[in-house]
């Protein structure tokens, strides 16, 4: 089958705008690529702007599923949205390619928004490049669970047994359950959804939760680990996600105690897209105030470096 005829039979129930909205951001945002270690990454940069904001991807792990947040930042922001290659099965690898990209891009820093499991990566990126990091938006996600280390090991041995079909339908349901919340946008994620899952293979699967389980397992996160590092975070959450729970939600607020946490209410986990506007609009009210504050400490080193002792009297 062509990929244009495939491309209609996934798109064939949804809007005419919809899809166009799709096809016309991928006629003007070219993937871009760079290697890091032998392995090639695939990325997506955009706007001009001079700040940054970088958008890690879900599960998937494909940048171009942000491309509803890259148009609404990038005529602020210089956009980057990274691809997570197959071939990376630790956080470690994942941070180190990142971080190249934006060596790449000659980005010193940036603001980070990492969604669900974009969120593990965000949280392992401020802890292992902290100079990189700006701002850290982390949308409904959680913080690392040992517990979970041994179920998703478990689960990767039934992905290299089950048909690789039926692992389609299993990631298929899981993506519906997920939209649910976001019925007048369920056809067209639907269907993008499916046309992404159908790129992917067993390995490419087995190695997502690899680094999933990398990240539970390997990660010894603290309330004052991030104490003395200057950004400042952001949470944003549902009261009904069941995806990350209210245990998972707690957990990560008690992780980042400096952390401000926006709630958003009967979009479960798909706020992102079910309430895309105030999930904007709440992202860039914050990164403002980021920007500001930063701006406004920038000023009072530059007064206390010039002003010598007189910075010391009372």
């Amino acid at each position: 089958m062509s990929s244009s005829l495939a491309f209609d039979r996934y798109y064939q129930n949804v809007s005419h705008q919809q899809v166009d909205e799709l096809v016309r951001f991928r006629a003007t945002h070219p993937i871009k690529q760079t290697f890091v270690q032998g392995i090639k990454w695939d990325y997506i940069v955009s706007g001009n702007g001079s700040e940054a904001l970088l958008i890690l991807p879900g599960l998937l792990g494909i940048g171009e599923m942000s491309f509803q947040h890259i148009r609404a930042f990038e005529s602020d922001y210089r956009v980057i949205a990274p691809s997570y290659p197959f071939e990376l099965t630790t956080m470690a690898q994942m941070t180190d390619g990142i971080a190249a990209i934006l060596n790449a891009e000659n980005i010193g820093r940036t603001h980070v928004l990492g969604g669900s499991y974009g969120g593990m990566v965000a949280q392992c990126l401020v802890r292992r490049y902290p100079q990189r990091v700006s701002a850290l938006v982390l949308s409904h996600t959680g913080g690392p669970r040992p517990d979970r280390a041994a179920t998703n090991r478990r689960f990767i041995a039934l992905l290299r047994l089950l048909p690789m079909g039926l692992l389609r339908l299993v990631l298929r349901r899981a993506m519906r359950r997920a939209f649910r919340d976001a019925p007048e946008q369920f056809p067209f994620w639907e269907a993008y959804s499916s046309e992404m899952i159908a790129r992917l293979n067993r390995t490419d699967l087995v190695s997502r939760y690899q680094a999933a389980v990398d990240f539970d397992a390997t990660s010894a996160f603290t309330p004052d680990d991030l104490k003395d590092w200057p950004g400042r975070i952001l949470i944003l959450e549902g009261d009904n996600d069941p995806v990350a729970g209210a245990p998972a939600r707690a957990a990560l607020k008690a992780l980042h105690p400096q952390a401000r946490v926006h709630t958003f209410h009967g979009s479960g986990h798909a706020a992102p897209i079910a309430k895309l506007d105030e999930y904007v609009a709440v992202i860039r009210r914050f990164l403002w105030a980021s920007a500001s504050l930063q701006s406004l400490q920038a000023a009072r080193t530059t007064r206390r470096s010039e002003g010598g002792g007189l910075w010391l009297m009372p």
